[in-house]
């Protein structure tokens, strides 16, 4: 989710609005890549319960970034399987490349480390009429030095175009403090346009807004995604400062 050069404030980096409804959580990476975790979430959410069974999901982004922060400079391939219970239980498991040039330190003219980010995910979600939810469990993996694991409690609510999540979860700091956090944000989705705003709390800091469009054509997904972040001067801050374009597609498959 982050890069190591987070615990120097000077970040990178986020399915599945709730991709990345995971309304922003978990879903939002872990259904599927199209734009930005938090967006896809939201529109995750509206949908309702997904149809029990196994899904494969394949796609490429110009840029990968989650919950305004971000983990490559360059394209990313990413990719996921998950199983749906007709209970309304899901698991799943996604990933995707992260690093490259000066994704921790724009002022550093050396490569940060390259690696394979892993996923892990578990949860329930059900419907009541238009109202939804979502409880589950996320665990990032990370290859190589780009940085080490989180995990998290998610929780996730939509009703109507409208989503909320939020996430607890703890950074896992080799010979130190590890690191708690919170990220809470609202979203928003109509006819395929998602809006959604994140914060982080507790142990992190830093605010971003993401505005993105999702169509689908011939049942592959493309997608673009505006993301604007608030970084905060603090050793605290994770959020990736400036405004970002993304470009992402990909398609699901049933299994």
């Amino acid at each position: 989710m982050f890069s190591g050069a987070l615990n120097n404030g000077c970040l990178f980096i986020w399915p599945d609005i709730y991709q990345k409804l995971w309304l922003g959580m978990y879903m939002m990476k872990v259904s599927r890549f199209v734009l930005s975790a938090a967006v896809f979430s939201v529109m995750m959410g509206a949908s309702g319960v997904s149809v029990a069974g196994v899904s494969v999901n394949l796609g490429v982004a110009s840029q990968y970034y989650f919950r305004g922060v971000q983990q490559t400079t360059g394209a990313a391939a990413q990719g996921g399987v998950d199983y749906t219970h007709d209970s309304g239980l899901h698991a799943g498991v996604w990933g995707s490349n992260v690093g490259g040039h000066e994704v921790a330190d724009p002022a550093s003219a050396d490569d940060d480390p390259l690696g394979i980010e892993v996923d892990y995910y578990f949860g329930y979600r059900g419907k009541l009429k238009d109202f939804s939810y979502d409880a589950g469990y996320t665990l990032y993996t990370y290859t190589g030095d780009f940085d080490t694991q989180y995990s998290e409690i998610n929780l996730g609510a939509g009703y109507g175009m409208f989503g909320f999540e939020f996430s607890a979860g703890t950074h896992d700091v080799p010979n130190g403090v590890d690191e708690d956090y919170t990220f809470t944000a609202l979203s928003f989705e109509y006819e395929g346009i998602a809006a959604t705003y994140g914060v982080w709390g507790n142990d992190f800091d830093g605010a971003y807004f993401e505005l993105g469009y999702v169509h689908e054509m011939n049942e592959i997904e493309f997608g673009i995604s505006l993301i604007n972040g608030d970084a905060e001067n603090n050793i605290k801050n994770v959020a990736t400062d400036g405004t970002a374009l993304v470009i992402t597609i990909g398609k699901e498959f049933d299994l």
